[in-house]
């Protein structure tokens, strides 16, 4: 191409001076000493200054513009605000180019300035003035100014020109970076109607337009018609490049599926940029494609070397900051990590915008350790971009590594977890894998937010590790061994449904069927699995199983303590529970959990005082704060205050041990638990009751744990199993929920509330019913085997077969069935004290048929009902003892064998008191079985507890305490003699109470029948009456119609019969017709008179408010309801008997 050739005029003559633009000085003072010897136009200057500027010199076209400046006329100043406005633009170019808050940047920004306002105060009307103004506040950063003054250069430039197309692609550029990008693209559109020429080419702005509006295909179509129409542009190939780019990374992420077509748009975006760098080997652009390029292959070294090149090639900021975010990503992926934190700090400070310069900066400095300074840089990475998960995902993994911020990290976590899930901000970790990317990196997020998870939310963490596991499994790596069975735990902790915990460890052991036989996982999975079976009640799978961890690990102290549990809660040797928990003593005597488990031992061995000092060690030596410890210690000092005589004391200390226990723990039930008995054991009912509501609302809502975890007496009356075997349900010993209800109703009735105690207990009973219901639908425990993951050998079988012949299965239904009885004997008891303070005979009868049904798996034999009334009095002891007591009773039959008693005997006592209206005589006859059964078992009762006690006496036996006394049997069985007595009279009265009420209430009906006799028949002749007389009436009116028929009819014939006579026989037709007009005048006359004179009584009653209808009726009606002749004539006299039939109906 023809350089261009600039003729400058010389002074005083016609000649020019041709200079050609290729071959201009290296110093502009040179040419300009040139044009002042000649005298040259201003203009002159202002294209030799563009020319410099063309060709790269911004230097040598500030000193042009600046010697055109000095040179202007002082009587000519409107020829330098050109020149003016020039050279402020080409100062906002130096400060864009310089690197942002620098001195150097400002003082351009300011000679900018100074020299508009030098160019506004010669003259205001210059459009391209207000251009450069809009230039130099895009330069600021002020886009609303610089809309504003391109806005006010378009409208100096109505037509159009340099300056309105300057003007219009200056306000498409600000539209464009407020978003609104259908006002960026009509700018730029007119801008190319007006100018197809214009530079820079309209058309590119179109094409980033149409690209942001999602018309991608026109946006192509608008950008190849730039570089069409330009060959020698790199920028629309830079753009088609990008966009066939992102393209390609965007079908590569969808799936094989598009795997073709992914490596097209590759291929295309790579000729693009080959074609751009041909063109352009220095574009800083060009540049900075090709690094991001290589730095996606991993050519670290090659991105490097670019980003360098395109630093020093770019003369924006935003160009700088891009090209030292490269060169910082280059220094990452090559681990140099200094440099790469500087370059990001360098990137950030041209552009501080630049989010992904800033999240590579908070990765540097979390890498250097600076968790302050990488939060505040990820902070402002989320003020910018609220859903961005690599943000979220990184401020979470940093608030995990810091104290007192895993709530923190788990807030993070589960917004990553949502964005990646598709669900929205705060949905947490409860969606599946299917809306979220089927990459590894995902399933580590979610695989540090189960961890997290773990010690709080024992579902959210299993849930996050299966959506772990299904990401995995879509990436095409098997999850890992250990995934699983942190599943399986988790399930197990969570007391979720045994299907589900079965289901977790079989894949754990699938995964582990290649793994070498010696792997650590084998270990860990087989005790979990042991577990698995304990909580099962698969005991004789469990423990052989804890047997082959320690053979593998005999170190491993859990097993150890777990065999313990089982030898105690299922085989019932405590002594060899103690045994184990001293190997695991042995193996390490700081374990908090041997030192608990002794204890425990040791209290339901009753050997308190060992047990006191085990948790005492735990506290003082191992772990002050430890809950188990601190609530066995309040428990303990529970059990004290009901056995001392100092009770307030250990309330007071069991108190202080359950507080410790909250303030560690603040959801922790059996502390609170605790406390509330405490409470209530001394005397405050209704405070101990609220809190029991307390504890049972947090179980209810989920606050607090499902189970309690304190060892014994958890409850306010009552001491559960001290290890129930686990169901799918929570086991009724640790469930929160029921025994806080059921302690609730205790504290009820210690209010002397009974009916609402009554409710809350029947409330408990649905609960464990329904806990009954759900262990029915649970599987058989024996087809929940999971595969062995621990080789058997010999020696293994043979102990496992004697292990098998010792162990018993537990029976977890019969758990339920325990609790079940005891709060039906809490329900008994407060039915009684109810009926006996309301004197109510029905509560009582209703607490005796429960006490029957509680009674009714108890074997005993009732002496005769007609033996010696006194022979248990005047029975001697000695020879009561003689011989071992027939009947085989234990002390708890004992008692409800007596409470039985004592309720038949009430309900005898009760119906007696009733009055007569009250009862019944069957009531009275129930009464009086139920006395006789009680008698008679009182009888039994206190000849067998004499017996017992004598028998001990002679064997000198242990103790035993009998939970009644039998001298108070005894007496009862008297007080019911003497109750049969009474009772006897009371039926007799009954009986005449009854008879006589039966008498008096056939009086009362006989009297009610022959009143309801009387009215009927009354009724009857009434009816007859009325019936008579509208018989009467209607034969009068039907009479009254007849006669009434019979004398139109004869009037009728009369008249018809005179209008024939009348007429000769010699006239015409004319005399007819008038004769039969007259005679129809007459009809007509006559109905109308005989209608009005013989309408009956009935027909005006029921009509009377209708006479004037009625009267034409009669008296045209037939007429009007024929054609009338074409004469105008009526009709023959067959009218009259219409007339008549109308008159009938």
């Amino acid at each position: 191409m023809a350089s261009r050739v600039i003729e400058v005029p010389i002074y005083n003559s016609n000649d020019v001076l041709e200079i050609d633009c290729s071959q201009l000085p290296a110093h502009a003072s040179e040419l300009c000493d040139i044009l002042e010897n000649e005298g040259s136009a201003l203009r002159l200057y202002q294209e030799f200054a563009l020319e410099y500027y063309k060709q790269g010199s911004m230097d040598e076209a500030v000193a042009a513009l600046k010697r055109g400046v000095a040179n202007a006329k002082a009587n000519d100043q409107t020829a330098k605000v050109p020149l003016l406005s020039l050279l402020a633009s080409m100062y906002v170019q130096k400060a864009k180019a310089t690197e942002g808050g620098s001195s150097e940047r400002e003082l351009a920004l300011q000679m900018a300035t100074t020299l508009l306002n030098e160019a506004e105060r010669i003259s205001r009307s210059d459009g391209k003035t207000q251009v450069v103004r809009g230039m130099l506040a895009l330069a600021r950063r002020q886009p609303d100014a610089a809309l504003r003054h391109f806005q006010q250069a378009q409208a100096q430039a109505p037509g159009g020109g340099v300056r309105g197309v300057a003007a219009l692609l200056g306000a498409a550029r600000v539209l464009y970076g407020r978003q609104q990008y259908a006002q960026a693209l009509a700018a730029y559109q007119q801008a190319l109607v007006l100018r197809p020429g214009a530079r820079p080419d309209p058309r590119i702005g179109i094409g980033m337009c149409l690209e942001r509006l999602g018309y991608a295909d026109d946006a192509r179509r608008a950008l190849a018609r730039a570089a069409a129409v330009d060959p020698q542009a790199a920028a629309p190939r830079i753009l088609l490049a990008t966009m066939d780019l992102n393209a390609a990374k965007r079908a590569a992420a969808a799936g094989p599926a598009q795997a073709a077509e992914a490596a097209a748009l590759l291929r295309a975006g790579m000729a693009h940029l080959r074609a751009a760098y041909a063109l352009q080997p220095d574009n800083a652009a060009v540049l900075l494609r090709l690094a991001d390029r290589l730095a996606w292959r991993g050519d670290w070294a090659a991105a490097r070397r670019l980003a360098e090149r395109a630093l020093r090639a770019a003369d924006t900021m935003a160009l700088q900051a891009e090209a030292q975010y490269q060169l910082a990503r280059a220094h990452h992926g090559g681990r140099r990590f200094d440099a790469a934190h500087d370059a990001y700090a360098r990137a950030v400070a041209i552009n501080e915008r630049h989010v992904l310069a800033r999240f590579g900066l908070a990765q540097t400095l979390l890498q250097r350790a600076d968790m302050s300074g990488a939060e505040a840089a990820l902070q402002r990475v989320l003020d910018r971009h609220p859903r961005c998960s690599e943000a979220l995902r990184a401020l979470g993994y940093l608030h995990a590594r810091l104290p007192n911020t895993k709530a923190k990290a788990l807030e993070y976590y589960e917004r990553a977890m949502a964005e990646l899930n598709g669900a929205g901000a705060g949905a947490g970790a409860a969606a599946g894998a299917a809306g979220a990317a089927a990459d590894a990196a995902d399933a580590d997020l979610f695989l540090e937010a189960a961890q997290l998870y773990e010690p709080t939310a024992a579902r959210r963490a299993a849930r996050a590790y299966r959506t772990a596991a299904a990401l995995l499994d879509a990436a095409g790596r098997p999850p890992p061994p250990e995934l699983w069975s942190n599943v399986g735990a988790l399930a197990h902790v969570a007391g979720d449904a045994l299907a589900a915990e079965h289901a977790a460890y079989t894949r754990a052991a699938a995964a582990l069927a290649d793994a070498p036989a010696d792997a650590p996982t084998r270990v860990t999975l087989a005790y979990n699995v042991a577990r698995f079976y304990e909580r099962s009640g698969q005991w004789r799978r469990a423990a052989p199983l804890y047997r082959r961890v320690l053979a593998r690990a005999p170190a491993y102290a859990d097993a150890l303590l777990r065999l313990a549990h089982i030898a105690l809660a299922q085989r019932g040797a405590p002594a060899d529970a103690l045994a184990l928990v001293a190997q695991a003593v042995a193996l390490d005597a700081r374990r908090a959990a041997a030192w608990l488990l002794r204890g425990r031992i040791e209290l339901l061995t009753r050997d308190v005082q060992n047990a006191r000092r085990a948790f005492e060690h735990v506290l003082r030596d191992i772990a002050k704060h430890d809950v188990y410890a601190l609530c066995a210690l309040g428990n303990y000092y529970l059990a004290a205050a009901r056995a001392d005589s100092d009770a307030a004391a250990s309330h007071r200390r069991a108190l202080e041990f359950f507080d410790k226990c909250l303030a560690v723990d603040a959801s922790c039930a059996a502390a609170a638990h605790g406390a509330a008995i405490a409470m209530a054991e001394r005397g405050f009912a209704v405070d101990a009751r609220r809190l029991f509501h307390d504890v049972r609302d947090a179980a209810t809502a989920g606050l607090g744990p499902p189970m309690l975890a304190a060892p014994a007496d958890l409850v306010y009356r009552h001491a559960p199993p001290a290890d129930a075997p686990h169901c799918a349900a929570v086991p009724p010993a640790a469930d929160v929920i029921l025994w806080a209800s059921v302690n609730a109703a205790h504290a009820l009735v210690d209010e002397a509330n009974y009916r609402q105690a009554i409710l809350a207990y029947e409330a408990c009973l649905r609960r464990l019913r329904d806990a009954a219901t759900a262990l029915a639908a649970e599987p058989p425990v024996a087809d929940l085997a999971v595969p062995d993951v621990l080789a058997r050998d010999a020696d293994d079988a043979e102990e496992d077969a004697a292990a098998d012949a010792a162990a018993g299965p537990p029976d977890a239904a019969q758990a339920i069935a325990d609790a079940d009885r005891e709060i039906r004997l809490y329900l008994v008891r407060a039915m009684y004290v109810h009926a006996k303070a309301q004197k109510d005979a029905a509560t009582m009868r209703a607490a005796l048929d429960e006490m029957r049904s509680l009674c009714a798996a108890i074997d005993y034999t009732l002496p005769a009902p007609d033996a010696d009334a006194d022979a248990d009095a005047s029975a001697d002891p000695a020879s009561e003892a003689e011989a071992e007591p027939s009947l085989a009773l234990t002390a708890d039959q004992g008692l409800l064998l007596f409470d039985l008693a004592l309720l038949e005997q009430s309900v005898a006592q009760l119906t007696s008191e009733q009055p007569e209206s009250e009862r019944t005589l069957a009531s009275v006859d129930a009464a009086a079985q139920a006395l006789s059964h009680s008698t008679r078992l009182f009888t039994l009762l206190a000849t067998w507890g004499r017996a017992q006690l004598l028998l001990q006496q002679k064997q000198k036996l242990k103790k035993l305490k009998l939970l009644f006394s039998p001298r108070l049997a005894a007496e009862r069985a008297a007080y019911g003699r003497s109750l049969t007595a009474k009772l006897a009279r009371r039926r007799d009265e009954q009986e005449a109470f009854e008879q006589q009420r039966q008498a008096s209430r056939d009086t009362w009906l006989r009297q009610q029948q022959d009143e309801e006799r009387v009215r009927e028949e009354q009724r009857k002749a009434l009816d007859d009456a009325r019936r008579i007389e509208e018989e009467r009436l209607l034969r009068e009116t039907e009479e009254k119609n007849r006669a009434l028929r019979e004398q139109l009819a004869s009037e009728h014939e009369a008249l018809a019969n005179a209008a024939a006579a009348a007429e000769p026989s010699s006239h015409g037709a004319k005399r007819k017709t008038a004769a039969r007009a007259v005679d129809n005048h007459d009809d007509d006359a006559m109905t109308s008179t005989n209608s009005k004179k013989y309408k009956s009584k009935a027909i005006v009653s029921e009509s009377e408010s209708e006479d004037d209808d009625d009267d034409n009726m009669d008296g045209g009606a037939s007429a009007g309801n024929r054609t009338p002749s074409p004469s105008g004539t009526p009709p023959p006299a067959e009218s009259d008997n219409d007339s008549g039939k109308n008159e009938d109906n």
